[in-house]
């Protein structure tokens, strides 16, 4: 009894055979796998989100600022006559690099981009505190201009003077009101004066000269003491949209608005036959050579965004499906795909550089279309009867 009282002993200490062990490692082996894969699909999906998510931030301030800026555009000139809007302005700002800062007159301008690059869009206006519309001129001198009436012209303001046959347009700084009379303005170049708030600056607006040759008619309108004149457009190198300010700085001081941005298309509405209305037909990419700016009522434009994150192709045993099939399009008409690089599309044949499966193809991204139909109210209410 005792013999096999210890051989059952003996049996039970055994512990688990290598068969048993070998299933247990390969059952663990598995289970990590499965949870590997998991987290694997909910990282892609978690990118993907978040990815998209910013994506769609990015967009949505893209579209609200650009809005917004529009909407301003004309403020100050809105009034201007068909024969002085399109003029072309003479200007200077000596703290600024190049100094010339001559521009046209008009509220927005559209730049095309060449082969299908992004558009430009500048839009001008003042910010006057004071509703003065425009005054007429009266008497002129290369440093000054008198109005029938100066109230609400202080110095510091930037005023645009329009006149002559043909017409002459130029942007002076206020520099001081005339001591002789109540209705003469100066424009000195270089001259210290002090402004309506009592802060002392030194006229950098004005050039050598002043405006050359004196307008013998015409009208002043008040841009206040900081118009604007915002460039808008997409730095492709680094995919983002920018802005600068043309009547302070060049180009290259131009800052990032929103990122994610592929390309940005605009396109003018013009009221051609005067009814109030814009139709389908009197949307247009270029302005026309001549073009009446008194007619243009609208803008609308369109910011195509893209998602950072590389989506691979569905494969499914066949040829590989992108997430993006169509060419994403806008009013406009459809965008002009390029690759990730800004290089050429690279087609979908699998045969293709950097072919369907490639992360500098645009299709393995997601994209959206953020666009907007801008009234120009300055416009607007400036011609309305």
């Amino acid at each position: 009894m005792q013999r096999i009282h210890r051989a059952s002993h003996r049996r039970a200490q055994r512990g688990l055979s290598l068969i048993e062990l070998m299933v247990g490692v390969t059952i663990g082996v598995l289970c990590v796998l499965i949870i590997l894969q998991i987290l694997s699909v909910w990282e892609a999906r978690k990118r993907t989100v978040t990815s998209g998510a910013s994506a769609q931030m990015s967009g949505a301030l893209a579209e609200f600022t650009l809005d917004r800026d529009l909407r301003l555009a004309g403020y100050g000139f809105g009034t201007a006559t068909s024969e002085v809007m399109g003029c072309s302005v003479v200007a200077g700002n000596t703290l600024r690099s190049p100094a010339d800062v001559s521009f046209i007159l008009r509220p927005v301008e559209i730049v095309k981009g060449v082969d299908d690059a992004p558009d430009e869009i500048r839009a001008l206006y003042g910010n006057s505190a004071y509703f003065v519309a425009s005054q007429p001129l009266t008497d002129s001198g290369a440093e000054s201009k008198t109005l029938k009436s100066r109230d609400g012209f202080n110095p510091g303001d930037r005023m645009l003077v329009t006149g002559n046959s043909p017409v002459d347009c130029a942007l002076v700084e206020v520099t001081g009101n005339s001591l002789t009379d109540t209705f003469t303005v100066e424009h000195e170049a270089g001259k210290s004066y002090v402004t309506l708030t009592g802060q002392p600056k030194s006229a950098s607006m004005n050039v050598a000269g002043g405006t050359g040759s004196t307008f013998s008619s015409g009208r002043v309108y008040n841009l206040g003491p900081a118009p604007v004149l915002n460039v808008w457009t997409v730095d492709t190198s680094k995919g983002s949209l920018t802005r600068y300010d043309f009547l302070k700085e060049p180009s290259t001081s131009a800052v990032e608005v929103a990122s994610d941005v592929v390309t940005l298309k605009a396109q003018y509405g013009i009221d051609t036959d005067g009814d109030g209305e814009i139709a389908t037909g009197e949307w247009t990419n270029t302005a026309a050579a001549g073009m009446d700016w008194t007619r243009v009522r609208a803008v609308r434009f369109a910011v195509l965004v893209r998602s950072r994150q590389f989506e691979r192709p569905i494969t499914d045993g066949g040829a590989p499906v992108p997430v993006t099939q169509a060419i994403p399009s806008w009013a406009g008409g459809a965008f002009v795909m390029k690759n990730v690089d800004n290089t050429s599309d690279s087609g979908s044949s699998p045969t293709a550089v950097d072919g369907p499966a490639g992360p500098n193809n645009w299709r393995n991204y997601r994209y959206r279309v953020y666009e907007s139909v801008v009234p120009l109210r300055n416009m607007i209410w400036g011609t309305a009867p």
